[in-house]
C-alpha cells in the first residue's frame, strides 16, 4: 500500500515509527521513519514499512507523510484506517485525499476523537516552498481553529447521484453548446433531478445541503419552464412529461412554504427538513 498524508502536528521519528508499529501490528525495528531530507544512507530500504516524511514550512499542517507498507503488513486496512489509526496514536488530526470526488482540494481529516471531517485543502505556491492551508471544514476541528466552518458547495455538486429519469430523455437530445437552449436544458434538467433526489431520501448521500445552492436548483427549474417553449416540438412534449415525473418526486419532498408565486407553484413550497 501507498499512502500519502498531512499532520497537521510535528511529530518525531520514534513517534511515528511507534504509532505505526502499534497500528500495523509489527515491531518497531521494522519501521523505518526517516526525513526526506536527511541522510538516506543509513536507512533501512528492506523494512516492510518505510515512512518518509518531509517538514512543511510554516502554515496549518507540519508533515508530509510518504507511506509504503507491504502488502503483508496492512492487512485489511485501508488508506482511511491508516490515518484514523494515526490520528489516535499521536493525537493529531491526519489529512488524507478524498478520491471519490476527484478535486484536488478535497481531503478527509481522521480527528484524533474518531471523527472524519471533509475539508477544502488549499496550497500556496512561493519561490521556496509550498505551504499549505485548510480553508474550510465541515464540522470544528480543534486543532484547525482558524478554518471556517461550513457545507462545501464544491463536494455537495461533486456527490455521486444518479439522474436516470433525466439521462432516459436527454439521450434523445443533442448535447449542444453550454449556451444553447439543449446544453442549458442537459445541465438544468440533471440539476433539478438532484434536488429531488435529495429532497425524498433526506439529503442522501451525505445529509448536508446548502440553502444557495437550493435556491440554485430552483432556478434551474424556472429556466425549465422557458426551456420548454424554445427546446423544439418533436421534445417539448417528452420534456413535459419528464419534468412532471420529478416534479411528483418534488412536491413529496416538500411541504406548503409561505411564498405566493403564481407562475412558478415551486417557489411556494419548502424542505420538509431543513439541512442547512
Amino acid at each position: 500500500m501507498i499512502a500519502n498524508l498531512f499532520t497537521v502536528r510535528e511529530l518525531e521519528p520514534a513517534i511515528l515509527r511507534t504509532a505505526l508499529a502499534d497500528l500495523l501490528g509489527v515491531a518497531e525495528g521494522e519501521v523505518d521513519a526517516a526525513d526526506r531530507d536527511g541522510d538516506q544512507e543509513v536507512r533501512r530500504w528492506d523494512a516492510p514499512v518505510l515512512c518518509t516524511y518531509r517538514v512543511l514550512p510554516l502554515g496549518d499542517l507540519a508533515l508530509e507523510l510518504d507511506l509504503h507498507v507491504e502488502d503483508g503488513a496492512t492487512g485489511a486496512l485501508t488508506e482511511g484506517d491508516l490515518a484514523h489509526g494515526l490520528a489516535v496514536r499521536t493525537a493529531t488530526s491526519v489529512l488524507r485525499p478524498a478520491g471519490d470526488l476527484g478535486l484536488d482540494s478535497a481531503y478527509w481529516i481522521a480527528v484524533p476523537d474518531g471523527r472524519a471531517v471533509r475539508c477544502r485543502l488549499e496550497t500556496i505556491d512561493s519561490d521556496e516552498d509550498t505551504t499549505y492551508r485548510v480553508d474550510a471544514v465541515e464540522e470544528q476541528v480543534p486543532d484547525l481553529p482558524r478554518a471556517k466552518v461550513e457545507n462545501l458547495p464544491e463536494v455537495l455538486d461533486h456527490e455521486p447521484i444518479a439522474t436516470p429519469v433525466s439521462d432516459a430523455f436527454l439521450a434523445t437530445l443533442p448535447t449542444g453548446t453550454t449556451a444553447s437552449v439543449q446544453g442549458r436544458v442537459h445541465y438544468a434538467l440533471r440539476v433539478w433531478e438532484r434536488l429531488v433526489h435529495r429532497l425524498t431520501t433526506a439529503w442522501h448521500p451525505s445529509g448536508r445541503y446548502r440553502e444557495d445552492l437550493f435556491q440554485r436548483d430552483l432556478q434551474a427549474r424556472d429556466d425549465l419552464e422557458q426551456l420548454m417553449t424554445e427546446v423544439g416540438v418533436e421534445h417539448a412534449e417528452n420534456l413535459r412529461a419528464t419534468l412532471a415525473r420529478l416534479d411528483d418526486g418534488f412536491r413529496n419532498g416538500t411541504e406548503p412554504g409561505d411564498h405566493t408565486d403564481a407562475e412558478h407553484w415551486w417557489r411556494n413550497r419548502r424542505p420538509r427538513s431543513v439541512p442547512w
